[in-house]
């Protein structure tokens, strides 16, 4: 294990991980994975809290998921997209327009999320200049929102943390406040939480304003996932999409971590009962086992890119569509399908608050908590003779003593959150709430 540590330290650059981190946390060599358990080089078996970074729905090693991809590859690992189709792509793209809400009509593929809201932010901006609305070039987004960090993606993620350093790169969007409701389940806060809010009336005034100017409104559904998950009310995102639409605003629902069961429904959007006109979807899209990106797109909406061959689309991606990732994703929307997951998933989210409310009677530390679905988080505070780390490394803190624990957390500085598969059990459910207790007690006291 020190070997491959070493060796891996010498060539390797980890994503969003400090350098002098890396010392004190070192990486862990995983060499199995199964169900909602990672399993070190040692032998040591790690509770995936987090979902692998909220990719694994399912668990890992689905039998299903693994025997699509192993005879998917055995027969067809991959043809370019441009001039060719595939059985695994068709499938599931017709599945997708199947199991979304209605009124979607055609599918484009990517390789990632970031990709996908590049293909949306394009996709939007394109089909206004060639309605002859080339005054729209901005976009509207969420203050605290993230999209991804491909530069147009970063450029309406609304966080200095992720776009201060690039700034000078970066379009200027149009950002809009957005409501914050803590201690509350998704399931209590209303069909209209959030709708009559001064912040929904401030988003409104300033879509109106405008209008004129913006090409879309992109905006993550009711959860704000790497926003230390700030969970909005459902009232307020049907409020502005309903109202961006009537302004011939297009809207792009970045569904990308809260899509396929994280937040109760097979999507988010689901909840308020709208259609954005784009619809990004990723991390789970293939059951979190291979990268894979789609844009579910409004019927109709192509027809402004028919006519001369100049109004074409001119986005690709090498390995769009890849049947190994189709068929990965087909298996996983079909034991969504055969396994009643939606159905089941009130029980397990049920399970969940209940240890969510445990943990935070607990702990004197955590001043909010929240749950959608089947994502929990804890926002936790220094108290009077509980400073916290002395480095101000508060995340890190957290993340080193869980991992101590055998427990993967990645909270986001002073938000400790779960989000695991959706097949996460009532004992592994316990040993999560358990840690989070030991965690917090020992870093906050």
């Amino acid at each position: 294990m020190d070997d491959l540590v070493a060796r891996d330290s010498r060539v390797l650059w980890h994503p969003a991980t400090h350098f002098e981190d890396l010392a004190r946390l070192p990486v862990t060599p995983i060499v199995e994975a199964q169900g909602v358990w990672l399993i070190a080089e040692d032998g040591t078996r790690i509770l995936d809290g987090i979902g692998s970074w909220w990719t694994s729905i399912h668990g890992h090693g689905h039998p299903r998921i693994v025997e699509a991809i192993q005879q998917q590859v055995a027969r067809l690992d991959h043809v370019m997209f441009a001039g060719f189709t595939h059985r695994p792509a068709v499938e599931l793209a017709e599945k997708l327009i199947e199991v979304a809400p209605p009124g979607y009509g055609k599918v484009f593929f990517a390789d990632c999320g970031s990709a996908a809201i590049e293909v949306g932010l394009k996709l939007a901006f394109q089909s206004h200049h060639q309605r002859g609305a080339t005054e729209r070039t901005r976009f509207a987004a969420l203050n605290n929102s993230y999209h991804g960090e491909t530069l147009g993606a970063l450029a309406v993620s609304g966080s200095d943390a992720y776009r201060s350093t690039f700034a000078p790169l970066l379009l200027k969007p149009l950002y809009l406040p957005v409501p914050a409701f803590d201690d509350h389940d998704l399931e209590d806060i209303g069909a209209e939480q959030g709708a009559d809010s001064a912040e929904a009336d401030a988003a409104v005034a300033a879509l109106t304003e405008h209008a004129d100017e913006l090409a879309a409104l992109i905006v993550e559904p009711l959860v704000q996932c790497a926003g230390r998950m700030r969970m909005m009310g459902t009232g307020f995102y049907r409020r502005i999409v309903e109202h961006a639409q009537s302004l011939g605003i297009v809207v792009i629902a970045d569904e990308i971590a809260v899509g396929f069961g994280r937040t109760g429904r097979l999507f988010a959007s689901e909840h308020a009962a709208v259609r954005p006109d784009l619809l990004c979807l990723s991390k789970g899209l293939s059951g979190g086992v291979l990268p894979l990106s789609a844009v579910l797109v409004r019927a109709g909406f192509e027809d402004d890119f028919k006519g001369s061959p100049a109004r074409s689309f001119l986005h690709s991606h090498t390995f769009t569509a890849n049947p190994v990732t189709c068929a990965a994703g087909r298996a996983s929307l079909g034991i969504f399908e055969d396994e009643d997951v939606i159905a089941r998933l009130p029980a397990r989210a049920a399970a969940m608050a209940e240890r969510r409310r445990e943990v935070a009677r607990r702990c004197p530390a955590i001043v909010h908590h929240r749950q959608a679905g089947m994502i929990t988080a804890f926002e936790v505070a220094p108290r009077a003779g509980h400073p916290g780390p002395k480095d101000g490394r508060l995340g890190l803190a957290l993340r080193e003593a869980a991992l101590r624990r055998g427990v993967l957390l990645r909270p986001l500085h002073d938000t400790i959150y779960w989000m695991p598969a959706l097949c996460m059990d009532d004992d592994a459910l316990d040993r999560l709430a358990q840690v989070t207790i030991e965690v917090v007690e020992e870093v906050l006291g």
